[in-house]
């Protein structure tokens, strides 16, 4: 009795990410000290206005929110952190990859 499975995407990932690579492979995927340091400096200006966007746009009704209602005022500082990680990864994301290969 012979199978054939089709192979999910999570499956694929998981094999190509259990597999041992090549040297080459390793060479190529080896992150380096420059690209370290420029997305630190992107992430860290990102973190910094975002701070300043909040604080500029948000603060007389994150207060108004805090004294009026604790629960509501926990869920929208989670959704704002939650918010926070993923849009400022995206936007992280794809300005390193603009600036490295203004780099190369």
């Amino acid at each position: 009795m012979n199978r054939k499975t089709k192979q999910g995407p999570v499956k694929s990932f998981v094999r190509d990410f259990v597999r041992r690579k090549s040297k080459a492979e390793q060479r190529r995927s080896e992150p380096s000290l420059k690209s370290f340091f420029v997305e630190l400096l992107i992430f860290a200006a990102l973190v910094v206005g975002y701070f300043f966007l909040v604080l500029a746009f948000l603060p007389n009704w994150l207060k108004e929110l805090f004294d009026t209602n604790k629960t509501k005022y926990a869920l929208v500082a989670l959704a704002l952190i939650a918010t926070q990680g993923v849009v400022l990864e995206v936007i992280s994301a794809i300005l390193l990859k603009v600036v490295e290969s203004k780099l190369e």
